[in-house]
């Protein structure tokens, strides 16, 4: 077997026959599609099963409770038996080529986890663009750990240039040699926690410049809507890791680590800060406005950041939940 497809899915009804085909209908390789149904409350599995019915290369497992998306992709990863593992979302799409291009890819290069660049799709208008912009990768290379932490800084030049976003296929071996997993405790950035990991492992990543990850971007999804405890375990991930890199003496890792945990912390004490105000709960807003010395501008920043967001969903009859990325 060359290839698992992992697809962890929840109420997805609408999205997931279409992901499927588009996992079932590469060509060049042979593999085998492990649909983890996350405790749907709607027909999502009752779909898959459908569809398994007819296609002996896709499974459903079904999960007894909800665990969310780092629990269904364990689950999957255990379950797998190609060598490599590929990351699918429910509501994601490949396009044509995609797994043998990145298998070829990476069996030239030795590599352990080969990615591409992502086709975004606006879920509300359609409108699609590249995550890397043209020009930004023109031929296919490798990426180390330095460049993934400093791509997933956002800047004004190129704010969606998000190397947490990509989505991998993983040797299966390596991920079993070391170890590694993704951290079940934490249900946002999770893949970026992951990649981490297996780059501090050793692990050899290239990236191809095609887009042939077809990737949707929803308002409502998990990486649009971050809660303070996402945040905040995020934050001691990266405590964590920053603590090892100045123990090493890596100045310049450390420099760029400390770059990235500000920007975590502007996410996390924004989002703590006005999910506390909407709650009519003044205290803990200013709990969080002045949780350090760095609180209370960095809180500032972001609201810049957020205004025109706010804005046009304020103009649309309400906001609720926005967006608080660039972690």
């Amino acid at each position: 077997m060359d290839i698992s497809v992992i697809i962890p899915a929840f109420n997805a009804a609408q999205y997931i026959e279409a992901t499927i085909a588009s996992a079932t209908l590469q060509s060049g390789c042979l593999l085998e599609v492990v649909v983890v149904d996350d405790h749907s409350t709607d027909a999502t599995a009752a779909i898959v099963q459908k569809i398994a019915a007819r296609d002996s290369r896709v499974r459903l497992i079904r999960q007894p409770r909800n665990g969310g998306p780092s629990v269904a992709r364990n689950t999957g990863i255990r379950a797998a038996q190609g060598r490599w593992i590929a990351l699918l979302d429910a509501d994601d799409r490949f396009l044509p080529g995609r797994l043998s291009t990145l298998v070829g890819l990476a069996e030239a290069q030795g590599a352990d986890m080969v990615a591409d660049n992502l086709v975004l799709v606006d879920e509300g208008s359609g409108q699609e663009e590249t995550m890397l912009p043209p020009g930004f990768l023109t031929a296919p290379r490798a990426i180390d750990l330095p460049e993934f932490i400093a791509r997933n800084i956002s800047s004004p030049d190129a704010p969606r240039t998000n190397y947490g976003f990509l989505k991998p296929l993983m040797r299966r071996d390596f991920l079993a040699k070391h170890g590694l997993s993704y951290d079940e405790h934490v249900r946002f950035a999770e893949d970026f926690a992951l990649y981490v990991d297996m780059l501090r492992a050793g692990a050899v990543w290239w990236l191809h410049p095609e887009p042939m990850y077809r990737y949707l971007v929803r308002a409502n999804s998990l990486t649009n809507v971050q809660t303070t405890g996402d945040l905040d375990r995020l934050r001691q991930r990266q405590r964590h890791l920053l603590a090892q890199a100045r123990a090493s003496g890596d100045k310049p890792f450390v420099a760029l680590l400390r770059r990235h945990l500000r920007n975590v912390d502007r996410c996390y004490y924004y989002r703590g800060f006005t999910d506390a105000l909407k709650a009519r709960r003044p205290g803990a807003a200013l709990g969080y406005l002045f949780a350090s010395a760095d609180s209370v501008p960095l809180v500032a920043q972001e609201s810049a950041r957020q205004l025109p967001v706010v804005l046009r969903k304020a103009l649309r009859g309400g906001y609720g939940h926005y967006e608080a990325s660039g972690a």
